[in-house]
């Protein structure tokens, strides 16, 4: 959800944003009508900048379309299969 504030509101309540917004939401920061900043979560950021890293990566894009491949053609091995392969009891 984005919300949206006037800069001088969001000066005056910068101390107590934090505890306003929810782990999903970003505020949108204007200045006579323009967006100028977004004030999110800090996770939601670093998910953010996460996924467009794993985005810009080839190698890593081509590795998430092969598993997709894989899924879509049914080659797929059931979780207990892969703990029994890998000696690993939890």
């Amino acid at each position: 959800m984005i919300r949206q504030m006037q800069i001088s509101e969001a000066r005056k309540r910068l101390n107590e944003l934090h505890k306003e917004i929810g782990p999903d939401e970003t505020v949108s920061i204007t200045s006579r009508g323009k967006q100028v900043f977004a004030l999110m979560p800090w996770e939601l950021y670093e998910s953010m900048t996460e996924t467009i890293e794993i985005l810009g990566d080839p190698a890593l894009m081509a590795s998430f379309e092969r598993g997709l491949n894989d899924i879509r053609e049914g080659r797929l091995t059931d979780w207990e299969t892969v703990k029994k392969e890998m000696g690993v009891e939890l």
